[in-house]
Order: structure tokens, then C-alpha cells, then sequence
């Protein structure tokens, strides 16, 4: 076994954990109205005009096949008081949407009720890359409310300190 491989991933988890971001879960209903969803941080505005988002999924990925199905999906950024819906879709369980609450967007995509924002996304291309898919996406629906984002840093999930003005 190659351990150097094994230290650059650790290394770049490592790394990469040092940016803050925002916990978003990735939503989507396949041909078969057979719900996926995912927790990830590699979520990205990607344009304004048109307004585009690009996603980073594992090639394994049943999102990545139920997205690349259906041809949309919802991003759902989590509140503060979310981090057990972002512990239930980091799991590999059967049924995520279960308990939890959830409407659906014009496309058909499961949008999470509660989340900070959440916004319906229609598939424009995909790119493959080492072992993830970026899927790029028109941003068609979005509702916002105003509530305190879920944050994950370091390996750990928290909620924003005091903002300071930019």
C-alpha cells in the first residue's frame, strides 16, 4: 500500500479544513421520484450572469447518478440549528428525507424546510475530474430567510461568532 497517497489525503483534509464554510446538502429526486440527498462544503457561485453554481461530487456518488438523471437538484444551506440534518445526510442511511421536513422546488427537487437559504439548481454540464464530478448549474429558485448559518471549520460544526463588518 502506497502510504504517501494516504498522507496527501490526510494532508489536504487537513489543509483544506482550515477554510470555514457553510454546510449546504444537496438534494435531488431520481427518475423513480426516489429521494438522494448529501451533506458537502464544496458548494461554489460560479456566475452572476447567468447565475451559476458548481457542486464537487465522488464518482460513486448516488446523488451524482440520481443528479445526472434528473437533471436538478436543490442546495440547502443549513442554520445554526440544523447540525442534525447535516449529520443525517452525511450518513450512508436508506431513507434521509424521513424526518425531515421538506417541500419541493418547481423542478422537482427536495428543498429542506428550515434551511438558511435553499435554491433549485437545473444541470448545464458536468466535468470529471481525478475521483469527483463538478457539475455545473443554472440557479433557477431561491428563498432566503434570515436566520444564523451552520459553519464547519476544523473538522467540527459551530455557528458564527460575532460578525464584524466587512
Amino acid at each position: 500500500m502506497d502510504t504517501s497517497q494516504n498522507d496527501n489525503q490526510v494532508d489536504l483534509r487537513r489543509f483544506a479544513g482550515q477554510f470555514p464554510t457553510g454546510v449546504a446538502v444537496i438534494t435531488t429526486a431520481d427518475t423513480d421520484n426516489k429521494l438522494h440527498g448529501l451533506t458537502m462544503s464544496a458548494v461554489t457561485s460560479l456566475s452572476l450572469t447567468p447565475p451559476l453554481f458548481l457542486i464537487c461530487l465522488n464518482n460513486t456518488s448516488n446523488t451524482l447518478t440520481a443528479i445526472k438523471q434528473s437533471g436538478h437538484f436543490g442546495i440547502n444551506f443549513l442554520s445554526s440549528d440544523q447540525a442534525n440534518i447535516c449529520k443525517i445526510f452525511a450518513s450512508k442511511a436508506d431513507d434521509k428525507f424521513g424526518t425531515v421536513a421538506h417541500t419541493f422546488g418547481p423542478a422537482g427537487s427536495p428543498l429542506i424546510d428550515g434551511a438558511l437559504a435553499h435554491g433549485e439548481c437545473l444541470v448545464q454540464s458536468t466535468i470529471g475530474e481525478g475521483d469527483h464530478t463538478i457539475v455545473v448549474a443554472r440557479l433557477v429558485h431561491t428563498e432566503v430567510r434570515d436566520v444564523a448559518p451552520l459553519v464547519y471549520h476544523a473538522g467540527k460544526l459551530t455557528a458564527l461568532a460575532e460578525a464584524v463588518p466587512a
